[in-house]
């Protein structure tokens, strides 16, 4: 079923708002209160659409790994290689969502490491990262440290950048983390 146009950008306008609250405090220090006066909906029209700040959280989540996924799903599936032009093509569409959804990105930025939302992230790049990956000849659990490897590498070092203000530019970083996965996947083999 579709959503009305209206539920959209009311849901949009909540997400968007607790994201806001979400970059200066910590979720529990958040009222339903604090973001309806934010968002400027009624109480009322925040219960029609959440029962509370935490599945409005968990639908922001959702929204980042439903994006993730496409990105994914966009990215050719050749087992038995990591090549080097499939990377460079994956990084340069997670810049493009980067830029699109800059304050989604901001968001999952501060929730690393301990969050439920970092693992669900690490998750599905590893998952990919092994639909794509396969070395004859070695046992599978090689393929597992791999994917452990470079998904752990890639995501830390999107916060770092994040971190120190993204000193680097988006290309330098893509050529960077591309070599790397390249160089790592070339190391196993």
């Amino acid at each position: 079923m579709c959503e009305d146009r209206r539920i959209r950008k009311t849901k949009s306008s909540i997400k968007s708002t607790l994201i806001e609250l979400l970059q200066a405090k910590p979720i529990n220090h958040i009222s339903v209160t604090e973001l309806t006066s934010k968002a400027d909906i009624s109480r009322k029209t925040f219960y029609l659409h959440y029962n509370s700040i935490f599945e409005a959280k968990e639908d922001i989540d959702n929204d980042l790994i439903r994006k993730l996924k496409d990105i994914i799903a966009s990215i050719p599936s050749e087992p038995h290689t990591v090549k080097e032009n499939n990377l460079l093509l994956f990084f340069k569409q997670v810049d493009a969502v980067i830029k699109k959804h800059k304050a989604l990105v901001q968001y999952f930025m501060l929730n690393t490491k301990q969050s439920s939302l970092y693992l669900k992230v690490k998750q599905l790049l590893k998952e990919a990262v092994l639909e794509r990956i396969d070395y004859e000849g070695k046992p599978s659990v090689y393929n597992n440290y791999l994917a452990e490897f470079v998904v752990s590498g890639i995501l830390s070092t999107y916060i770092e950048w994040n971190n120190r203000g993204r000193d680097l530019s988006d290309e330098a970083l893509n050529a960077m983390l591309t070599k790397l996965c390249s160089s790592a996947a070339e190391l196993v083999q």
